[in-house]
């Protein structure tokens, strides 16, 4: 159907935060999208009358996200830019750090989204939160939150390309998951328990303290605070005791103490790598954690279902003595990606 012709979501990084640019959009195979234009009405309430007769539009403002199988691609590789701002390339590898000086602010970006009539134009979108899952049977899934400025007025529909269209997106079969406390030799073998994972980054905006008098919506990126990185594993059966691939086990999760896990040096305590089916070897996501708490895990039966456990965990900065200074980053290498950095 034709329609489908002019549904599309695009990213394009701004050098002003809440300029449009005039570049070359990068469009994603999204979907799924909630764009929307918000605003807040300041009514009267003085006492002449025994109805308000008199508002005003507020505080005006633009939030949403996006959902789609992850996909090795620019679009992909801009939303993770959008929380990972130290990007870098080299070896057909891109890079994606936290951010470590100054330097490294948050990019802000031009959304496009077309809607079957008409163009919808974000500007000054910023991340917000992040949520990356990977489950039995499914693609791997990535949604991503923006917050932004007023949307501008609708204007034609753009001619939608997308340069990751030669590859499916990542799913299940291809991914897995490995984890080192820290007592041996680094992860090597990956955990054959693990039913599915899940990652959250949710970088807090301050919305409030973007705002200024002279102007309705957001004068400046609303300040990110503190990172927050938290996640869930669930497992096809209760794990007890040691195991040789360093899989969190029952026992250790309830000790008195809980359970942490770090390296102890500066490798990655849990790795979840995802491949592209055809070619994995050039085309696939790395997510690493370096420093991972775990909460209570959880555990029952009944006579439907068999014995599964799924423990929730935060991810810490890894500043442990010789450890890796950071609390987790990407890789990503694809035929489908730029050679430049984000």
């Amino acid at each position: 159907m034709v329609e489908f012709l002019n549904r599309y979501v695009s990213i394009e990084k701004e050098s002003t935060y809440g300029s449009e640019p005039s570049g070359t959009p990068i469009y994603g195979e999204v979907d799924d999208e909630s764009f929307a234009h918000n605003f807040d009405l300041l009514t009267r309430q003085d006492m002449s009358r025994h109805t308000a007769s008199k508002s005003v539009t507020g505080t005006e403002y633009s939030e949403g996200g996006l959902n789609m199988a992850v996909q090795i691609d620019d679009f992909t590789g801009n939303v993770l830019a959008a929380f990972f701002p130290q990007t870098s390339y080299g070896s057909s590898t891109h890079e994606f750090n936290e951010p470590t000086t100054a330097s490294h602010t948050y990019n802000s970006y031009t959304i496009r989204v077309g809607r079957e009539q008409k163009e919808h134009t974000y500007t000054g979108m910023v991340a917000s939160s992040l949520s990356i899952s990977a489950s039995v049977g499914e693609y791997v899934m990535l949604s991503a939150d923006f917050v932004g400025k007023s949307e501008s007025a609708t204007s034609a529909l753009g001619t939608a390309t997308f340069d990751g269209d030669a590859l499916d997106a990542l799913y299940f079969a291809n991914g897995s998951v490995f984890f080192d406390d820290g007592s041996g030799s680094p992860a090597g073998t990956a955990s054959a328990a693990v039913k599915s994972f899940s990652l959250d980054v949710s970088l807090n905006r301050d919305t409030d303290n973007a705002y200024a008098l002279g102007g309705a919506t957001y004068q400046r990126a609303p300040p990110s605070q503190r990172r927050e990185v938290s996640g869930t594993i669930e497992m096809n059966q209760v794990i007890y005791g040691t195991q040789a691939d360093d899989t969190p086990d029952y026992d250790a999760l309830i000790q008195a103490d809980g359970l942490s896990m770090s390296d102890g040096a500066d490798a990655p305590t849990i790795i979840l790598k995802l491949l592209e089916e055809s070619d994995g070897g050039n085309n696939y996501l790395h997510i690493n954690l370096y420093n991972v708490r775990f909460e209570a895990p959880s555990a029952n039966v009944s006579g439907r279902d068999t014995n599964t456990m799924s423990v929730n965990f935060i991810a810490l900065y890894d500043n442990t003595v010789s450890g890796a200074d950071k609390t987790m980053n990407i890789t990503m290498k694809g035929g489908a990606v730029g050679t430049s950095a984000y």
